[in-house]
Formats: structure tokens, C-alpha cells, sequence
């Protein structure tokens, strides 16, 4: 029987390895921003991010595996319902900054996110606020790399 934990990271590594490969390949901007990493430079570093933890993941199935024999009526499927919302909220996402941007889809996003899963603490929706800030004020003022900003914004 197919195993999640062992199904999507290899189908993960599959598509790093073929996107890694392409990355090279795509054209490069007509106009040159003054960014002090290439514009290769961020899908390689998550691309390599996600082998990392791909293999990680796999190795730590396969260690707890041997510690201890599992039966057949542990076993999970192979779609779950929290992973399906992911993908939604993913879908979503990247719809949502299509239209306003990656400031306003991104802070929305994460309060949507966390209220769906039903966080009652503010300070994760601080933390997830302050990390949005955090990654446009990382891009736009050290990088000097300009994030999406939509349609209407």
C-alpha cells in the first residue's frame, strides 16, 4: 500500500529536481533592477530548501519505521482533508495576490488561514502580521527586490 510519508516527498524531490533544472532557462527581464542576489537566486534557494527537507522527512519515516513495526490498521490516507485546505488556501493565495498584491493577499491570507483553523491567541496573528512585514520590509529595502502588486493596488 502506498504510503504518504514516503508518496509526496518523493513526488516533491521529482519536481525540484525537474524545476531546478529549468530555472536556468527562463528569460531574463529586459530591465535590470539593482538587487544585490540574480533573479535565479530565491527559487534555487527554496527549490534546495525543499529536497532538504523532502529527504529529511523520508529518512525520518524510514528510522521510525524500523523502530517499530506498523500494522496495517495505523495506516493513514494518502489525501487528508487539512491537506486538501492547504492546497485551497494555496490556490487561493496566489489568486488573491494576482489581483491586490503580496502585502494585502499575504496579511489576509494568514488571518484567514489561522481563523479556519481556529487560533484564538493574538499573538500568533501577530507573529504571521509582523513575519509579513517582515518579508516585505527583507525584499524591498535590503534585496531591493519589488514583490507583486497586483491589479488594483
Amino acid at each position: 500500500m502506498l504510503n504518504r510519508e514516503v508518496v509526496f516527498p518523493v513526488i516533491v524531490i521529482v519536481l525540484c529536481a525537474v524545476v531546478l533544472a529549468l530555472i536556468p532557462q527562463f528569460e531574463v527581464p529586459l530591465y535590470q533592477q539593482d538587487a544585490s542576489v540574480g533573479a535565479k537566486f530565491f527559487p534555487s534557494v527554496i527549490i534546495l530548501a525543499q529536497l532538504v527537507i523532502c529527504i529529511a522527512l523520508i529518512v525520518q519515516h524510514l528510522m521510525k519505521k524500523h523502530r517499530s513495526q506498523l500494522d496495517e490498521s495505523e495506516t493513514t490516507p494518502i489525501v487528508s482533508l487539512m491537506s486538501l485546505m492547504g492546497l485551497l488556501f494555496l490556490i487561493g493565495y496566489a489568486i488573491l495576490i494576482s489581483f491586490v498584491g503580496y502585502l494585502p493577499a499575504s496579511l489576509l491570507s494568514f488571518t484567514a488561514y489561522l481563523a479556519c483553523l481556529r487560533v484564538t491567541k493574538p499573538l500568533y496573528y501577530l507573529i504571521a502580521w509582523l513575519f509579513v512585514f517582515g518579508i516585505y520590509f527583507l525584499f524591498a529595502k535590503v534585496f531591493f527586490i519589488s514583490l507583486p502588486t497586483g491589479i488594483f493596488y
